[in-house]
């Protein structure tokens, strides 16, 4: 059975700018440290993103389809692969972004699906369990400050 990563956060924002976070290419390179993408903000398109680009190449790629888009409030991603330039090549895998919007702030739901067990998929699954904690708290300090 395939396992699943469940992430949340609470950001004092509207959904509408959470998404936009997670779609504006200049946003991204801004609070996650993207180094190039290409995401077309439609269902069907691409949501491409790079991190760690040099003269020597990419280590890090994220790439995958959207799956369902709502500017409003969420982002499904489908066929989603991982490329590390020191391990095999990861996936498909889905990620789902949903925004509900609160009295005083909006909760951000990220549901990473499709990790299988075993060898580097156990590395993997810890390293992206951590690393969801980190990016949504990266996201709440970068759309927060914006407002202090």
């Amino acid at each position: 059975m395939k396992r699943s990563i469940t992430s949340q956060v609470r950001i004092r924002r509207s959904p509408k700018d959470i998404i936009d976070a997670l779609v504006n290419l200049d946003k991204l390179k801004e609070w996650w440290g993207v180094d190039s993408g290409l995401i077309q903000k439609k269902d069907g398109g691409l949501y491409t993103l790079t991190w760690m680009r040099n003269e020597d190449g990419i280590k890090f790629i994220s790439s995958g389809q959207i799956n369902l888009y709502n500017f409003r409030s969420h982002l499904y991603l489908e066929k989603v692969v991982y490329l590390n330039y020191q391990k095999p090549i990861l996936g498909p895998f889905t990620i789902k972004y949903d925004v509900t919007e609160k009295d005083t702030y909006s909760l951000l739901t990220v549901v990473q699906g499709g990790f299988e067990k075993g060898g580097v998929w156990d590395w993997y699954f810890d390293a992206t369990s951590e690393g969801w904690g980190q990016a949504l708290s990266m996201l709440k300090m970068y759309l927060e400050k914006e407002i202090n």
